[in-house]
């Protein structure tokens, strides 16, 4: 099934697409799922009885507003800001008995938000190898001068990851990380049915496609939870592209060859326009710094890092969310086999600063030539800062 064609330039769109007010204009909550789905695979699933359709107010379309009714549910649900979390915790390094650095990294990162800090203080068990537990116990409660990381291996052996000991991919451990607080946050009721990491960072991006013959518009949505943005292609002049210029790369149009459209059956070379219709609460991005052309090798050149973010340019309605950058994982070195994962982040306790958490060192010296070889750059709504006083710049 493809969205109707009719009145499609002047479709009724609704000021919460990007934020979570109270109200879900009486559509019934559908749990979306984290994966590309069509419209017609949705809607030939669950039948919608003549009265429902009657009632209900047109914006989009049933699936983008299943997707946005679920995200509305968040709101009073995860600790967005530090005042909701029960207990602040000082900053800390963590020691690095070898090649960890890779998990260090991504463990202070999301120690930086508050949700996360929050899920972690409710959860309570008894499993000895609990990645919430040993986290809380081991690094955010620690009394010494830095906690330990000896227990992220043992978090995950049973899934028989991170066990070579051996230099392992951040965003890999970053993506590991996510899934298991996932299966740690059902125990939590006030998080069950939920997908904790599609809460907290999960964005959603419509793509229409439209038919060259006939004209037919369709539309499918993809679900997702940590952004992958490529580099682009080294500008003559010398400039340095900015994380937005690669971002917004994602959402140019492009075109689809070989497109069989639903609708006359003929095969053309159709263009698709792929907009941001959910804007995530926590934006993290994974800039794509290594290819692989026979070999793996990896992309030096700087990436500014926007301090203040705006996707209004990118979004299905042009509705504005700004963001304040929070926290990059940095990798230095020149190839994807050897080098070290740091993190620089916002602080928790005065967050107009930012701090180096290199292993177990914590600084306020900040490099502004590390921070433009990010790997991962974490950004939280602007909205959730208590931000007081001369903000100092990260970049």
């Amino acid at each position: 099934m493809t969205v109707n064609n009719e009145g499609w330039g002047s479709f009724k769109t609704n000021k919460w697409l990007f934020t979570t007010p109270s109200s879900s204009y009486g559509r019934p909550r559908t749990p979306v799922s984290n994966s590309r789905v069509t419209e017609g695979e949705i809607n030939g699933k669950v039948p919608e009885s003549p009265s429902t359709r009657t009632n209900r107010l047109r914006t989009l379309s049933d699936r983008g507003n299943e997707i946005l009714d679920n995200h509305e549910a968040v709101k009073n649900l995860y600790a967005w800001n530090w005042s909701e979390v029960r207990e602040n915790y000082p900053e800390r390094g963590i020691h690095n008995p070898s090649i960890y650095c890779y998990a260090i990294s991504c463990v202070q990162l999301l120690s930086h938000v508050p949700a996360v800090v929050r899920i972690l203080q409710d959860h309570r068990c008894q499993d000895p190898t609990c990645l919430c537990c040993n986290w809380k116990k081991y690094f955010l409660q620690s009394q010494n001068h830095a906690g330990s990381i000896a227990w992220f291996r043992e978090a995950f052996k049973r899934d028989k990851k991170f066990n070579q000991g051996r230099q392992e991919d951040a965003h890999d451990a970053l993506l590991a990380i996510l899934g298991k607080i996932d299966q740690i946050a059902l125990q939590n009721p006030r998080l069950k049915d939920r997908k904790v990491a599609d809460d907290l960072y999960g964005y959603s991006i419509r793509n229409e496609v439209q038919c060259r013959v006939c004209k037919n518009k369709h539309v499918y949505y993809e679900n997702n939870t940590v952004m992958t943005v490529r580099m682009l292609k080294k500008d003559p002049s010398g400039r340095h592209h900015s994380i937005k210029e690669l971002m917004q790369s994602l959402f140019n149009a492009s075109t689809i060859y070989g497109y069989t459209c639903g609708n006359c059956k003929k095969k053309t070379d159709a263009p698709v326009k792929p907009t941001l219709l959910r804007a995530p609460q926590v934006l993290i991005l994974h800039i794509s710094r290594f290819s692989f052309d026979g070999w793996g090798k990896k992309i030096l050149r700087p990436v500014l890092l926007n301090e203040t973010l705006d996707v209004s340019s990118m979004a299905t309605a042009n509705a504005s969310t700004v963001y304040k950058l929070c926290g990059a994982i940095i990798h230095g070195g020149t190839s994807l086999d050897y080098g070290h994962y740091w993190c620089i982040a916002r602080s928790r306790k005065r967050e107009q600063q930012f701090i180096t958490l290199n292993d177990s060192s914590v600084s306020n010296q900040i490099s502004s030539q590390d921070a433009r070889q990010s790997y991962i750059v974490l950004y939280r709504r602007a909205e959730h800062l208590a931000i007081t006083g001369a903000e100092k710049s990260m970049i």
